[in-house]
């Protein structure tokens, strides 16, 4: 079977029902080698969470997470909304879910429900 991604409408209500992308926010943080492990120490101290992981077998990499909550996410009645939609910055309107890895979300709802079998 083929699966099909739902529609705009659909998409945007799975994202009203969860908001985890703007809970925290993760990004790549690069190879793991003698000048980064001083990065990554300083972010632990710092409060960042720091993820280790490998792509095909390959060096070992990390990514970060700042947990802190975006300032624009409004939730009202269990959903959310971001508070500055039309202007939010361009990595917001360009997140879909499909990223991977520690810099995702795993348990993103377009990753979970965002498919139909078709």
């Amino acid at each position: 079977m083929a699966k099909q991604l739902r529609t705009n409408e659909e998409l945007s209500e799975l994202c009203q029902r969860c908001g985890k992308c703007c809970m925290a926010m993760s990004f790549e943080g690069g190879v793991v080698n003698k000048s980064e492990r001083d990065v990554i120490h300083w972010m632990q101290l710092h409060g960042l969470q720091v993820d280790y992981y490998q792509l095909n077998g390959g060096k070992q990499r990390y990514a970060f997470t700042i947990p802190l909550r975006c300032n624009e996410l409004v939730e009202k009645d269990g959903r959310f909304s971001c508070g500055i939609y039309d202007t939010r910055p361009q990595m917001c309107r360009d997140y879909d879910g499909s990223v991977e890895g520690p810099a995702g979300v795993e348990d993103c709802l377009w990753k979970t429900e965002g498919y139909i079998e078709v």
